[in-house]
Formats: structure tokens, sequence, C-alpha cells
């Protein structure tokens, strides 16, 4: 198996193709297998580079998953991308991974061609920290539908969290899963190798735990070319970090995948992966 360390870091990853170099960063619960289709779309024009970050699927890492931090998969995935002397890169990032990739775009615009942020979790684009009621009553204030949409996503991760802590990592992917497409009966209708890579990845369930680093003054320094991909029928508060991203980059555009909720590369992929394909390949 392929594997890049990083500062005791393993790093399981697997390259396609030929050409400039696109990188896949997952998000939660998934691993690099969430981006098959599109490294096969991809890869007869690119260099496609899919990886599992520290604590998915196949890597064996210990820990209770509180190290995974942004900040720490940011390094992680720039040690990726220098061992792999593959800068600049094109970087697609999803949810708690397309948080990662914005990041390390805005720390390190020298190893970033063109950056696409899927569904990104972002949250503290919303209120730096969603713990404090005082914040979350201004969101309401602000934004009703918004928060309300939030207080369930969070009620969710308590629900997952503590399943995840009592060894039920099962009854944790159902419920984190159910509560980020916004859908009862979500997990259970998913294909079953969707479903098995995510119960494979229970784990990293715990990295919603972790603490959120403040972003709202960061993002503006992303410089890139940027795509915001956001699922036509997603969660309401993550279709506003979606609003929010694309309003706050400089260089950006935005757009929604139709039949899709938090992973519109994998609901729809044929819609996603031609409108991914032609933004990278757009030249300035």
């Amino acid at each position: 198996m392929p594997r890049i360390d990083v500062d005791g870091v393993s790093l399981y990853y697997e390259r396609a193709g030929n050409g400039e170099p696109v990188v896949f960063c997952h998000g939660i619960p998934t691993d690099y297998r969430a981006w098959s289709s599109q490294a096969e779309a991809l890869s007869g024009r690119y260099s496609t580079i899919t990886y599992s970050r520290r604590y998915a699927y196949p890597n064996k890492r210990e820990g209770d998953g509180m190290d995974s931090t942004i900040g720490n998969n940011a390094a992680d995935l720039k040690g990726l991308i220098d061992k792999l002397g593959v800068a600049p890169v094109h970087l697609v990032g999803h949810s708690y991974g397309g948080f990662t990739a914005a990041f390390l775009a805005a720390d390190h615009p020298d190893l970033v061609r063109t950056l696409v942020l899927v569904e990104p979790a972002i949250g503290t684009l919303l209120v730096e920290d969603p713990s404090s009621s005082g914040q979350m009553l201004s969101l309401l204030i602000r934004s009703p539908s918004v928060a309300l949409s939030a207080r369930r996503f969070l009620t969710s991760v308590e629900s997952s969290s503590k399943a995840l802590a009592a060894g039920n990592g099962d009854k944790a992917v159902q419920l984190n899963v159910d509560g980020i497409q916004n859908k009862v009966g979500a997990f259970a209708s998913m294909p079953e190798s969707s479903r098995k890579m995510m119960l494979d990845n229970a784990k990293t369930i715990a990295e919603l735990s972790t603490h959120l680093p403040p972003f709202k003054a960061h993002i503006g320094k992303i410089s890139c070319r940027t795509l915001v991909i956001n699922g036509q029928d997603s969660a309401v508060w993550l279709r506003r970090i979606g609003e929010l991203a694309a309003r706050s980059i400089p260089n950006s555009e935005a757009l929604a995948i139709t039949g899709a909720r938090h992973f519109p590369h994998m609901e729809n992929p044929s819609e996603f992966n031609s409108n991914v394909l032609k933004f990278v390949s757009k030249r300035e």
C-alpha cells in the first residue's frame, strides 16, 4: 500500500493518470474511496491523488481522534503535497476536508492552483463558538432558519458522539449521516458500498468534537480561483456557509448540484464531475 509519512503520521494514498495534479481531501465519515468516481472521471486528463486523513481507513492510528484538528489535518495535507512534489495542485475538499483545504489555501497560496470546496463545514463562519449560547442566540435573531438548522445538526452530533463513546460505532455513523443529511433514514438508503465505507470510518466522528479555528478574518486570504459547491437539497446551515464562503473569497463562484444533499460527489457524480472538470480546465 502506498503511504506517505508526515511527521509521524502515516497517510494512505492512491494516484492515477497524468497531467496537472488534483488532490482530494475527504470529510467525515469517509476516506479516499469517497472520490472513486472523481478519480475515474478526471484521471484521463489529470493526475488524481486521493488519500485518507490521519484516522481514516486504511490508516491505523492509535488515539481518540482529538488530535485530528483542522490545523493538524492541514499540516498533514501540506506534508503530503510537499513529499509528493506536486505543488501547485488543484485541491478539492469535502465537509471537514473542505475546511482543511480552505485552511491550507489561505496559509499556503503557493501550494494551491485552484480550490473546490464541497459543502465546506466551516462552522465558524456562522458563529465562532457554537457552544456559546449568546452567539447561538445572536444567530437565531439574525437568521432563525439557519440557527434552527444548525441546532438540529448539533443535537445529532451530541447523540452520535455519545454512541461512539459507548462503543457503538454503527449507531454513531447512522446518527451522524442522518444528521448531516438532515433526513431520517438517509444512511440506510445509501448504497451498500457507501455504508460499508462509512462504517469503516466510525472513529472519525470524534473529529466533530475538536475545536474549530476562527476563520472569518482568514478566509479572505484565499487568492486562487475557487468553486464552492453545495447540494441543492442540503441543510440550510450548510448552504448558508457556502454562500458566506463564496462571498468572502475574492475570486470565487458557487453552484448547487441537483438532487443532492451533503455528499454531492457521491449522490450525483455525473453532474458534479462535469462541473469540476469544467472549472479546473478553465484558464484565466
